[in-house]
């Protein structure tokens, strides 16, 4: 915006032998302070007038310099950054002190992006809007006796539920059930992340049958190295036949996560290749006659798969606070790898699940 200097001449009424001649100056600034490193942009605007000073004899002209046009405009461009700068560091203490960190800091100065911490840097990843919005409200998050639920007008709408591998070693099943657990998601097995492999979990035929013993929905998942489609219906046809034979009720899930290992077989596998090895899992699944399932968390759907594509498919999302920091619609939350379940030795993952909109 340039800066100028307006001047208009004023013409006296019916004064006589005398020219009356009076200038009202008006400068508006308007200054945009840009604060790139912060992403925070203030405008201040002022206005300075002359002062004509009248009496009935005489009028006297007030003008200004180039120069002193200049130095007006300097100070009010000074004088607005110092505002500006003012403003922004009440809004960033006010921001610290209400946030637990810098990533929740950071998340809600941006708003419409994901923020995250990953890989030793910060992340931001513009919000998708076309994709199926949250089925939640935070607020209906509640703590109980160390577990969470999600209530709507005092009504329990959650499900209660853990998942389980080999390394929560012997299970037993009916004090699990006794606890209140009402489903378990049941790791079924990987592929080897170097070799390729296909290798079913040591303790899933104990788990699967202990839990659907005890009267626990199940649910199972399957960790890929898929590197094409072809391998990832290769392991769900695995996984299907797996199962073959028990009650599954609750999803059937691929788990993808980045291992930050060069020698991982999906080491620098593209977004498109990782997406198209998901849809092409869940929907054998779902050929066969099963509810299919994508698990991860902030970085698998920023970074590792494209999330706008996955719309129809439930989402068994992790994120390990007492708030979903999520914008998309979400089946089951994995909100805790520290749980404690009696009849488990050790820590546990906790899970609830949510009504779909």
């Amino acid at each position: 915006m340039s800066d100028k200097s307006q001047f208009n001449e004023l013409q006296p009424k019916k004064k006589k032998k005398k020219s009356v001649i009076g200038y009202v100056i008006a400068i508006v600034f308007l200054s945009l302070i840009t604060l790139a490193s912060l992403g925070v942009a203030y405008q201040s605007v002022k206005l300075y007038k002359d002062e004509v000073k009248k009496n009935e004899e005489t009028v006297v002209e007030v003008t200004y310099t180039q120069e002193e046009v200049d130095e007006m405009v300097k100070l009010a461009r000074e004088d607005a950054a110092e505002q500006a700068t003012a403003g922004f560091y009440a809004e960033l203490k006010d921001t610290a002190e209400n946030s637990n960190g810098i990533v929740s800091m950071l998340r809600k100065m941006y708003p419409e992006y994901f923020v995250y911490y990953n890989n030793n840097h910060y992340e931001f990843v513009e919000i998708d809007h076309t994709i199926p919005q949250a089925n939640f409200e935070n607020e209906n998050i509640i703590a109980s006796e160390g577990f969470l639920e999600y209530k709507v007008d005092g009504e329990t709408q959650s499900v209660k539920g853990i998942d389980v591998s080999k390394f929560q070693g012997d299970i037993d099943w009916e004090k699990v059930a006794a606890s209140g657990v009402k489903y378990a998601m049941i790791r079924l097995g990987l592929r080897g992340y170097e070799t390729g492999k296909l290798v079913t979990d040591e303790n899933f035929k104990a788990n699967v049958e202990g839990a659907t013993a005890a009267g626990i929905d199940v649910g199972v998942y399957f960790f890929t190295q898929a590197i094409n489609p072809a391998e990832a219906r290769e392991e769900a046809e695995y996984v299907l036949n797996e199962i073959d034979g028990y009650n599954i009720t609750y999803p059937i899930a691929i788990d993808v996560e980045d291992l930050y290992n060069d020698k991982a077989r999906s080491y620098n596998q593209s977004k498109e290749s990782r997406t198209e090895c998901a849809i092409a899992f869940m929907d054998a699944v779902k050929a066969a006659g099963y509810n299919p399932a994508i698990y991860g968390n902030l970085n698998t759907f920023t970074k590792l798969v494209e999330v706008n594509k996955l719309g129809e498919y439930d989402k068994w999302f992790a994120l390990y606070d007492t708030q979903i920091y999520f914008p998309y619609e979400i089946t089951v939350w994995q909100y805790s790898d520290k749980g404690r379940i009696d009849g488990i030795e050790g820590d546990v993952d906790l899970n609830i699940t949510f009504p779909k909109k």
